[in-house]
């Protein structure tokens, strides 16, 4: 199941939705599993088809925030230029998943600038409103 409806998608041009569908990786993991942790290599970036993950982020001044909505991203360390991620990401319950790997996104992207733009205007609203949420 491709989210096509997922904010990231919605303004995309088709030919590039069909690319981004072909890598993309669906993946099912147990509750209590650990996605990445702080310092791992930023390789993948993830849409949640179904379950919820909890993001952790910070020692001293630790933050959390649950991922629980079909679409909704994480895993931005990996497309926004970062060599590894910033936080952790772990399975509260039976999850589903799309796994994008980084490398395969910015080809696409190569080839559908526009839509590489829409996503990046999409990834800033959602990261804006993010920090919205756990520091408001």
């Amino acid at each position: 199941m491709f989210p096509t409806k997922s904010d990231f998608f919605k303004d995309m041009r088709q030919e590039a939705i069909h690319e981004i569908s072909e890598i993309a990786v669906e993946e099912l993991y147990d509750a209590g599993t650990r996605l990445f942790a702080p310092g791992d290599p930023a390789n993948d970036f993830y849409l949640l088809l179904d379950g919820r993950v909890r993001i952790s982020i910070g020692k001293t001044n630790h933050k959390e925030y649950v991922v629980q909505n079909l679409g909704e991203a994480f895993g931005w360390s990996s497309v926004v230029g970062n060599l590894n991620y910033t936080a952790e990401a772990t399975c509260m319950t039976p999850t589903k998943l799309l796994k994008i790997h980084k490398t395969d996104l910015e080809k696409v992207f190569e080839n559908h600038e526009r839509s590489g733009r829409k996503f990046y205007l999409t990834l800033a609203r959602q990261l804006g409103q993010r920090l919205i949420d756990m520091h408001g």
